[in-house]
């Protein structure tokens, strides 16, 4: 026998003889076709099921919509650093995009998560439910690689803002996902089941034109309607619509349109999406619709500006490596729920539980449009979901928020925390599996062109960072140490620079750290002026880019 083969057996051994030393009685039925070191996972995921609930509890009454998750990222971050993650502050310049890491060299997996809840609805997504379960199957692998000798690399991507911006495909742009082998996820909904269908790419893109005022009616001849060019804009378009593929879809809405029909207005703008089944559809769709815009600015006699443009690319589905979530989903087993789970549900008002069944995997089509999809580009992908709501919740819904923050929605977090463990230590561990994954992969994107990241993220996107004021007028930076998201000590900096990177204050804690302090500025800015704020942990050496305020 080769050294190998004696290392590889007694590895097994170990991990079987852990396993069974984790749960009196060894394994159970429905997890007897997992190998040794997915078992050593799920268990180990099992264990931490407190954990699970506590980050899903938490980021379920934080509710933070997108690009305000301060407080999740905090908790997030501290759980992972603290589990000896290396974390990436604020991936992306983005201040709440977390990127963790444990491990090195081949294969590189990883982990997609969401966070943000919906504005006035909470976590209709359940978001909570996913970052909870990601960060817990992390912590289960990463344990389990050190115990087994497992190599290889692990990702954890929890990511804001996914229900009103692109952010995925701006921390793709900036190479967070370069390198990946393959990427998983789970999120909470109403059946088990995982997917290898499509999803539309589409541009989002701001057409503004601008003219020259006059009243209407005792001087037209001395105006030039902005309005009139937007009008001859969307009639451009809509006749565009039988040039397109059927599968094209393409929709504006007015946002500037005048403000009183006795003056010709001086400025108006429509906002399109142009979505299409794959991203070269939509290139050539946006070509065609930024010609028409020209066009229809040289009628009026009117400028035209191309103002936010941001892009995602369609979702490319991977058949075997969603078949190979669903094998490994069943023999995990589907969310149990207990008397307490039953018990809430029926508090909540609904006669059932979540679905224990599964249902097969599909590659349809679907017409809506996902961040995700610039990552399916550059590594395989696949996300399973977990039954967390009773059957007929619709998404995004006050039901579905209830539900996230439920006994029964936390069972679903703890079994897509076991889900996600055994499905990555499957692909850390088999190589034939990994290779069948991507080589669907690889034949999928031939002739395609090259991924090149075309999202951006507005400045009107972005809360301001909490607790920080800049006073344009007294040349004062002031610190509400109430309301930070950090808790500063002793040593701790806060930094503020100019978008141009001028240095602006330094403020130093002492033995005020956690008081209201305010000291001067080092230059002077004007209202409005947007500036950069970063925090540093002395202790834990890094430095967090917090975010921007706007001088008042």
């Amino acid at each position: 026998m080769s050294k190998f083969k004696k290392t590889a057996k007694l590895i097994i051994i170990a991990s079987l003889i852990a396993c069974f030393a984790l749960v009196p009685g060894g394994i159970s039925a429905e997890e007897a076709a997992l190998t040794p070191a997915q078992e050593y996972a799920v268990k180990l995921a099992e264990q931490n099921k407190a954990l699970t609930v506590d980050i899903a509890s938490a980021l379920g009454a934080f509710d933070e919509v997108g690009l305000a998750e301060y407080k999740s990222y905090v908790k997030v971050t501290e759980i992972l650093m603290a589990a000896g993650f290396k974390v990436d502050q604020s991936a992306a310049d983005i201040p709440t995009a977390v990127v963790a890491t444990y491990g090195s060299g081949k294969p590189v997996v990883g982990i997609y998560e969401d966070y943000d809840s919906l504005p006035g609805v909470g976590h209709g997504c359940g978001h909570n439910l996913n970052t909870a379960a990601g960060v817990t199957a992390a912590i289960a692998l990463k344990d389990t690689m050190q115990a087994l000798g497992i190599k290889g690399t692990l990702k954890l991507y929890v990511t804001p803002a996914e229900e009103i911006w692109d952010v995925a495909p701006v921390v793709a742009g900036a190479g967070f996902y370069d390198g990946l082998d393959v990427l998983i996820s789970v999120h909470a909904g109403t059946d088990n089941v995982s997917e290898f269908g499509s999803t539309m790419a589409m541009d989002h893109v701001e057409y503004k034109f601008k003219g020259v005022a006059a009243h209407a009616s005792a001087a037209p001849q001395k105006g030039k309607s902005a309005l009139d060019a937007v009008e001859l804009m969307n009639i451009g378009v809509n006749f565009l619509r039988e040039h397109l593929i059927q599968e094209m879809r393409i929709h504006y809405v007015i946002t500037d349109g005048g403000a009183a029909p006795n003056v010709v207005p001086a400025t108006a703008a429509s906002r399109y999406f142009i979505r299409g089944p794959k991203y070269p559809d939509v290139i050539d769709a946006r070509e065609k619709i930024d010609n028409i815009a020209k066009g229809a600015a040289l009628m009026a006699g009117v400028e035209l500006e191309i103002g936010f443009s941001s892009g995602i690319y369609n979702k490319v589905g991977n058949k075997t490596l969603a078949l190979m979530a669903m094998d490994v989903y069943k023999a995990v087993g589907a969310p149990s729920f207990s008397e307490e789970d039953k018990a809430a549900s029926a508090k909540l008002g609904f006669a059932t539980v979540p679905t224990a069944s599964f249902k097969e995997p599909t590659g349809s089509q679907s017409f809506g449009s996902n961040p995700i999809g610039d990552v399916t580009w550059k590594t395989p992908t696949t996300t399973v979901t977990i039954a967390t709501w009773v059957p007929g919740t619709a998404g995004h819904s006050v039901e579905a928020a209830a539900q996230s923050v439920s006994a029964y929605g936390f069972s679903g977090a703890v079994a897509g925390s076991k889900v996600l463990a055994a499905l990555a230590m499957k692909l850390f561990t088999d190589g034939e599996a990994l290779a069948a994954v991507k080589a669907e992969f690889d034949e999928k994107m031939k002739g395609m062109p090259e991924y090149v990241g075309k999202a951006m993220i507005p400045e009107v996107a972005y809360a301001e960072a909490p607790g920080i004021m800049v006073d344009a007028a007294k040349g004062l930076l002031t610190v509400d140490g109430a309301k930070t998201a950090f808790e500063e000590k002793p040593g701790d900096k806060l930094l503020v620079s100019s978008m141009a990177g001028a240095k602006l204050a330094e403020l130093v804690w002492g033995a005020d750290a956690g008081q209201d302090l305010a000291i001067k500025l080092q230059a002077a800015v004007k209202a409005g002026e947007r500036v950069k704020v970063s925090y540093v942990n002395a202790a834990k050496g890094y430095t967090w880019f917090y975010g921007y305020v706007h001088a008042k």
